[in-house]
C-alpha cells in the first residue's frame, strides 16, 4: 500500500503513485488582528475551506489479501527464505486479486525496517525466474507451427553447441520425449533442443509481446520491466539459456501475467491494481479497461495449458499441490541467483505457477520464495500454491471441473 511520511506526505507505494486520488487540500482563512495578536471580530477577509482527500479503490480482494499473507509468511519462516510473494490475478480481466508480500514495512514505523521491505518486490525486484517460462517457449513452438504437444525428441540429460553448455537438474539416459513430457519433468536440454527451432530474432519478438522488458503498467510507481537483452547481444549460452528462464529476468507480477496471456486464449491484457477513485463528492473515476494484445494463437494457448495439466497430475509435486475437484495447469521453477559477476551462486529462487479451473482459467496463482535454506526446490513453494489457489475457488465459488483431465502422452 505505502505509506507517508511525519509530514503526511506520501512517499512509497500506492500512497505516492495515487496521489492525485488520495491527498486532500488544506483551507485557509485570512483576518485582520490588533497589535496584541487579538483577532478582530468580524475582520474576516477570505476564508477557503478545506476538501477531504478521495477513497482509492483498488482490484485487491482484502480477505484474501490477508489469508494469502498469513499462509505465505508461515511458509517463508519454515523454509528458511528471505522473502516471498505470491500473486493472484483474474485471467479475463487482468485485475491483481491479490498482491501479497513477505517481510513487508510496518507503515507506522517505517524506519525500523529494512530499506529493501520498505517497497514492493512483486513489482520492483525482478529474478530470474527458471522453469517458469518453459511453457512459453512451448506456446511460441506451437504458434510457429514447429512443435505439438506429441512432438518427440530424443532427449540427453546435457547439450553442448556452438560454445554453450548445460544439463538438465536431474541425470537421466537418453530419453525419448514428447513437449509434453518435457515440460512435465522440465528438461532444460529437451526444451532447448525444441526451441533451437526458432530463430533468436523470433523468439525475441515473442518474449516482448509475452511482456518481458517493460513494466505491466499495472499503475504501481517505479514498476521495474525485468531484464531482456536485445537478442543481437545474446551470447551462445544466452541464446539457450533464455528458453528455461535465466539470461532474462523478470517481477513476480510479470510471470503472473504470462500465465493470464496463456489462460486467457493467448491474449495478454494489462495488469490492473487500480479500479477507481471516489472523489469526495460522491461521483466515481473508474480506470478504463484497456485492451488486450494477442500474443499467441488461442489454439497454441490452449494446448500448452492442457500440457500442463499433465504436470500438475503426474509431476514430482501432485500430491502436494492437489486441490480436490479441479482441473489445475501448473509449472514449477527452480533457478540459481546471479552472482553479480557474470556467473551464478549457490542461492535459489523457487517458485510455481498455475492455472484454474484448466479447462477455463479464470485464475492465476503464483508463488515464489527466495533463498529457500532449508528446501531450495520448488516444493518449498508447494503448500502456499496448494492453500492459495484452494481458498481462490472456494472464495469465488468455482465450479467444480465435470470434464476429465487432458492427457498427452509423455514419452514414445
Amino acid at each position: 500500500m505505502g505509506y507517508v511520511g511525519s509530514d503526511g506526505v506520501a512517499q512509497e507505494g500506492v500512497e505516492y503513485g495515487e496521489n492525485t486520488c488520495l491527498a486532500g487540500q488544506n483551507g485557509s482563512e485570512s483576518y485582520e488582528r490588533s497589535a496584541d495578536f487579538v483577532r478582530i471580530p468580524g475582520s474576516t477577509v477570505s476564508e477557503k475551506p478545506a476538501v477531504d482527500g478521495g477513497t482509492l479503490q483498488l482490484t485487491i480482494d482484502s480477505d484474501l489479501q490477508y489469508y494469502s499473507q498469513q499462509v505465505l509468511a508461515k511458509r517463508v519462516a519454515e523454509v528458511g527464505g528471505s522473502y516471498g510473494i505470491v500473486v493472484v490475478q483474474e485471467v479475463k480481466t487482468g485485475k491483481l486479486l491479490t498482491v501479497a508480500e513477505t517481510p513487508t514495512v510496518d507503515p507506522n514505523n517505517v524506519e525500523a525496517s529494512p530499506s529493501a521491505d520498505r517497497s514492493s518486490r512483486a513489482f520492483r525486484a525482478p529474478f530470474e525466474p527458471g522453469s517458469t517460462f518453459k511453457p512459453m517457449t512451448a506456446a511460441m513452438l506451437i504458434d510457429q507451427g514447429q512443435a505439438g504437444p506429441t512432438t518427440q525428441v530424443v532427449v540427453p540429460d546435457s547439450f553442448e553447441k556452438d560454445g554453450a553448455s548445460f544439463s538438465d537438474d536431474f541425470a537421466h539416459t537418453p530419453t525419448n520425449y514428447t513437449l509434453t513430457g518435457i515440460l512435465k519433468d522440465s528438461s532444460n536440454v529437451g526444451i532447448s533442443m525444441l526451441g533451437s527451432r526458432l530463430s533468436a530474432q523470433t523468439r525475441y519478438d515473442y518474449l516482448q509481446k509475452f511482456g518481458l522488458g517493460t513494466p505491466t503498467t499495472s499503475g504501481f510507481p517505479g514498476e521495474e520491466g525485468g531484464l531482456l537483452a536485445d537478442y543481437q547481444d545474446w551470447d551462445n549460452q544466452t541464446n539457450y539459456t533464455t528458453m528455461f528462464g535465466q539470461g532474462v529476468s523478470a517481477t513476480a507480477v510479470q510471470v503472473a501475467s504470462i500465465y493470464q496471456t496463456l489462460g486467457n486464449g493467448g491474449v495478454r491484457l494489462p495488469s490492473q491494481l487500480v479500479a477507481g477513485c471516489t472523489m469526495p463528492d460522491g461521483s466515481v473515476v473508474d480506470v478504463p479497461d484497456s485492451a488486450g494484445s494477442q500474443v499467441v494463437s488461442s489454439s497454441a494457448a490452449k494446448q500448452v495449458v492442457d500440457m500442463l495439466q499433465t504436470h500438475y497430475n503426474e509431476g514430482w509435486l501432485a500430491d502436494d499441490i492437489h486441490v480436490d475437484g479441479y482441473n489445475i495447469a501448473t509449472k514449477t521453477g527452480t533457478a540459481q541467483q546471479p552472482d553479480g559477476k557474470g556467473g551464478y551462486s549457490k542461492s535459489y529462487t523457487v517458485s510455481l505457477a498455475g492455472l484454474a479451473p484448466a479447462e477455463d482459467p479464470e485464475y492465476v496463482v503464483t508463488v515464489t520464495i527466495a533463498d529457500p535454506v532449508k528446501m531450495n526446490t520448488s516444493q518449498a513453494t508447494a503448500p502456499v500454491f496448494q492453500q492459495v489457489m484452494t481458498q481462490v475457488l472456494k472464495t469465488n465459488r468455482v465450479e467444480p471441473s465435470t470434464v476429465p483431465p487432458v492427457e498427452y502422452p509423455t514419452t514414445w
